[in-house]
């Protein structure tokens, strides 16, 4: 019965337009939520992607309750290779790597062009690793100068891997010469002076990660601590799991072994960053539903008029021994009609241009971000709340005028329709 009334008669155009419109409002709310939503779902894969690739999966810094802290810097001594020792034995097969680090911040300074950078000392084994990720190396002969101190000989400078946005901002090239200065003064024989140490362009890396290609540079320990003026120290030490999704489980098991120390996971790292993403996709989830309600708007209005021009019908069948909620039954099940042929199509439209942006990548971006073309990732379970949740937006509108059509008393349609 309620299908034949949302058929209507044939001089009820208006009716059915705004039917059409309401089902059109409810789809097009629906593929703009699963498009919008499968978007940053690709975003957000592409980055954990990427962070998988890299060589940082756990941190592990020192703190002061570690008897060889100090300033930032542990002892590389005994205690410490026994602690790393038990971290490789409780592990076994899930740990791939486990990497000393020397790290410190300085200023980078080329020509005129200067900028902040984090600069990690690690061992050769690290640099055989970022082979893949090194885009671009100098030639052993652009390494080395001639000696200052007039010998006449050539002395190699120390390498240092720069980023490829690094490299784009300061306009590096491999076989540039490059200074490292200390933010912090150090005492001279004159008065105080900042810590300067040259190095030249080695390589340059790319990880697809722009905040990390940015900000940090690659050197070899010694170079480092020649650079810092320390010996036999590191600052922390970095592991890389052969089950990233399972890094957080294994970063609270190294804590509980290490409760000196303090250990973070990638996710914790970059929580800040995975954060904002999250907090950006259910703002986007909840404007995007508003598209729904707006269309549910024309739901109430449809079955309200609906409600009006069948008030007689509603009246006789009142008269007949229909129940109140057998007659809200009828307009409810119009609204669910009218939801069901929304949401539905929604959903298939939506999860079709998901497939045609995924597929064919005609939409370019521009070079900020660390993909060319719009990510797609389908999330089942997203698609499934996202229905869901406009099927109860509808059922909600639903209830209004259901509840006035079974409010109506039968003497009220007869005397006055």
């Amino acid at each position: 019965m309620g299908y034949r009334y949302l058929r209507g008669k044939k001089q009820s155009r208006f009716l059915s337009l705004i039917t059409l419109i309401s089902i059109a409002g409810v789809a097009l709310g629906v593929t703009a939520m699963i498009v919008v939503l499968s978007v940053m779902g690709g975003f957000e894969s592409e980055l954990r992607k990427r962070l998988m690739t890299s060589d940082l999966h756990i941190l592990v810094h020192p703190t002061d309750q570690v008897p060889s802290f100090d300033q930032g810097y542990i002892t590389d001594s005994d205690p410490l290779r026994a602690s790393i020792g038990r971290i490789e034995q409780s592990l076994g097969s899930e740990l791939v790597a486990l990497w000393p680090v020397i790290s410190t911040e300085a200023i980078l300074k080329s020509g005129r062009k200067v900028s902040g950078v984090v600069v990690k000392g690690v061992t050769d084994e690290r640099l055989d690793r970022m082979k893949g990720q090194i885009v671009e190396t100098a030639d052993p002969l652009l390494l080395r100068v001639p000696d200052p101190q007039g010998s006449g000989e050539s002395v190699r400078l120390p390498g240092l891997f720069v980023g490829r946005e690094l490299a784009q901002e300061m306009h590096l090239l491999v076989g540039d010469q490059a200074t490292l200065i200390s933010p912090t003064e150090t005492e001279g024989p004159m008065s105080s002076v900042p810590r300067m140490k040259r190095f030249v362009i080695e390589g340059i890396y790319e990880t697809g990660i722009p905040e990390q290609e940015l900000q940090v540079a690659f050197a070899r320990a010694p170079s480092v601590r020649s650079y810092l003026r320390k010996s036999g120290v590191i600052t922390n030490f970095e592991l890389t799991v052969r089950d990233f999704e399972r890094a957080p489980i294994i970063a609270r098991e190294i804590q509980k072994q290490l409760p000196a120390f303090r250990v973070q996971d990638w996710m914790q790292m970059n929580g800040r960053l995975f954060g904002s993403l999250k907090l950006e996709r259910t703002a986007m989830f909840i404007i995007l539903a508003f598209i729904v309600v707006v269309a549910s708007f024309n739901i109430v209005t449809t079955l309200t008029l609906m409600v009006l021009e069948k008030k007689k019908e509603i009246s006789i069948l009142r008269a007949m021994g229909a129940r109140m909620g057998e007659v809200a039954a009828i307009f409810l099940s119009e609204g669910i009609f009218i939801g069901v042929l929304g949401v539905g199509g929604g959903t298939v439209s939506g999860l079709a241009l998901c497939g045609v942006l995924k597929r064919w990548e005609f939409i370019q971006l521009p070079d900020i971000y660390y993909d060319r073309t719009l990510p797609v990732l389908i999330d089942p379970v997203l698609v499934i709340l996202v229905a869901i949740a406009a099927t109860l937006i509808v059922l909600t509108a639903c209830l209004y005028p259901s509840r006035r059509a079974a409010r109506i008393e039968p003497i009220e349609g007869i005397r006055f329709g």
